[in-house]
C-alpha cells in the first residue's frame, strides 16, 4: 500500500533475532519505531525512540515487569561496547528522543544493546528481557519515559573520548 506519492504506507527491515524474538525497523509517515515479534507471531510490540531511551534507564528506575541487564555501570562503559558496535547499529529518532540500536553478542548470549545518544546510557536486553517486553502495553513503560525524578543521571564528559 502507498500513498497519494506514491511512497510506501510502511516500510520494515528484519534487523535480526535474538533467540526467538524478531527485531525490525519499521517505519510509516508517523514515525520510525522498532518492532518486537514472538517467533510464533502471536505477540508483537512496537517501541518509538522515546520508549528504547527510557529502557536505557531501567538500572536507575527499575519495573517490576521488565527485569533487565544493565551492560556496565555508567556512562563510560556504555560507551566503550557501543565504540565495538557503532557502525552497524541502526539510528531511531523523533522529535523527542535520538537512540541507536544493535544486535550484539555478550557474555556468550545474543542481545539488543539499545544507547540513548544524548545520556550516553546504554542497556543490553537479552531473550528473556525482550520477550517480556513482548508483554507489555505502553502505560507499562511511562516510569522510565517521565524523567521528573531523575535529576543526577551520569552524564558522559564531552571532552573525553
Amino acid at each position: 500500500m502507498s500513498d497519494a506519492y506514491g511512497k510506501p504506507w510502511r516500510v520494515e527491515r528484519l534487523l535480526g533475532s535474538v533467540g526467538r524474538v524478531q527485531v525490525i525497523r519499521y517505519e510509516t509517515p508517523t514515525g520510525v519505531r522498532l518492532r518486537l515479534v514472538a517467533a510464533d507471531r502471536g505477540r508483537e510490540a512496537f517501541l518509538d525512540p522515546l520508549e528504547l531511551e527510557g529502557l536505557t534507564r531501567i538500572r536507575y528506575k527499575p519495573i517490576p515487569t521488565l527485569l533487565a541487564v544493565a551492560l556496565g555501570d555508567g556512562a563510560g562503559e556504555a560507551a566503550e561496547v557501543w565504540r565495538r558496535h557503532a557502525e552497524v547499529a541502526e539510528w531511531l529518532q523523533n522529535e523527542f528522543a535520538l537512540v541507536g540500536v544493535a544486535l550484539v553478542r555478550a557474555q556468550s548470549e545474543d542481545g539488543l544493546l539499545v544507547r540513548d545518544m544524548n545520556a550516553g546510557l546504554a542497556v543490553v536486553l537479552r531473550e528473556p528481557e525482550l520477550e517480556s517486553l513482548l508483554g507489555l502495553r505502553h502505560m507499562d513503560l511511562a516510569p522510565l519515559v517521565d524523567t521528573s525524578d531523575l535529576v543526577a543521571l551520569p552524564e558522559p564528559d564531552i571532552d573525553e573520548d
